[in-house]
């Protein structure tokens, strides 16, 4: 990782329509990035299935990717852990279109995990 960390990374790990951790963890990047806080989202396991594409349950929230302008950007893209994609057999194409992501390896995630300044899991 040549960038430095973040103050706060949300570690997404759950999927997304079985609990409240995905709403909440937008919510709280929501309010880091209205203080200026740098915050960076890193989906690993299960909680790579909340950026796949056309999921939106009852319509009852607007689209992630409308969500989460301005946390995730070309910047600061969302860090989606490769291997928890290709074990739940899906692919790149699969996510939501136009969401900046960024797909790490196993050892790059340790890294992110290890150097942020705070890490909150959801």
């Amino acid at each position: 990782m040549s960038e430095p960390p973040p103050s706060l990374l949300l570690w997404i790990r759950r999927p997304p329509h079985s609990t409240v951790h995905l709403s909440e963890a937008v919510r709280v990047a929501s309010m880091a990035a209205a203080f200026d806080r740098p915050v960076r989202l890193l989906f690993l396991a299960e909680g790579v299935r909340a950026l796949v594409r056309g999921q939106e349950p009852y319509r009852l929230a607007p689209p992630l990717g409308r969500t989460l302008a301005g946390i995730v950007t070309p910047d600061a893209p969302a860090l989606v852990h490769r291997p928890s994609l290709e074990c739940r057999g899906l692919g790149p194409e699969r996510l939501v279109e136009g969401l900046p992501v960024r797909f790490v390896d196993d050892a790059e995630s340790a890294d992110w995990l290890y150097r942020a300044g705070r890490v909150v899991p959801f």
